[in-house]
């Protein structure tokens, strides 16, 4: 989902402001970071609650390093549970323990890190969500806290060479809606090859970015891809290695 990794405008309205996408909110207790809702996600195997800022534009902007010594303010998209995000938990979801259980999974621009947590619950292990937002990844710690999943909430950015991804090799990469330029787009193509097993899959959510189509293009020699639609107006890409 965009986090702090992904910059959305353009992108469609977060289905839960609104009360609509399968879910219900209601007042929460103090999140990491400031006021929190909790809210219910209907999922087939059972709902899932987490916690989330109750005022997204209230939270203030992160301060990102983008070069030694060079700090920039950016806007806190993590805060937001995005309809890509929320559309790859689905999709998860009906995978379910059978081609989950006991996988390697790794999350890039987590955000809030809801794909991760439904991941975890599916029995993947171990699970690793990572956003380059500290506050982005307080909140999924809180989540998996609440929830009792095993997910490792860590601050790194793919697009940048951060050796925490980089320890091991990862059977399920997931990422949601973080083609939203050419330099991230490029970033991904590079950091792939290095984080995933032989036999990997890579699971992208994406709603229709304009940087998409030249992505999936430039992966086709390295990678098999197929695509089929999802909810929200969201598109499942998923990139196999090939032989």
């Amino acid at each position: 989902m965009p986090g702090s990794d992904a910059a959305p405008p353009g992108g469609s309205e977060d289905p839960g402001r609104s009360g609509r996408g399968g879910s219900a909110r209601r007042p929460g207790p103090a999140g990491p970071t400031g006021p929190a809702v909790l809210e219910e996600i209907a999922l087939p195997s059972g709902p899932l609650t987490i916690i989330r800022p109750a005022d997204p534009d209230a939270v203030e902007f992160d301060p990102v390093t983008v070069a030694e010594g060079v700090e920039e303010l950016h806007p806190p998209h993590w805060a937001r549970l995005w309809p890509s995000a929320r559309a790859l938990a689905a999709a998860l979801e009906q995978a379910g323990p059978g081609r989950l259980a006991g996988r390697r999974v790794l999350e890039l621009g987590c955000g809030l890190g809801l794909p991760s947590l439904v991941a975890a619950r599916a029995g993947a292990v171990p699970v690793v969500a990572t956003d380059r937002s500290p506050a982005a990844v307080a909140w999924v710690a809180a989540n998996a806290r609440r929830s009792g999943l095993r997910v490792d909430a860590v601050a790194a950015a793919f697009d940048g060479r951060d050796p925490l991804l980089d320890q091991q090799r990862w059977d399920l990469v997931l990422a949601s809606d973080v083609l939203y330029g050419a330099a991230a787009a490029d970033a991904l193509s590079r950091l792939l090859p290095r984080v995933t097993s032989r036999r990997a899959a890579v699971w992208l959510a994406d709603p229709g970015r304009p940087e998409t189509p030249r992505w999936l293009d430039a992966q086709r020699d390295t990678w098999t891809v197929r695509t089929r639609p999802l909810p929200h107006g969201v598109d499942l890409h998923v990139l196999r290695r090939r032989p």
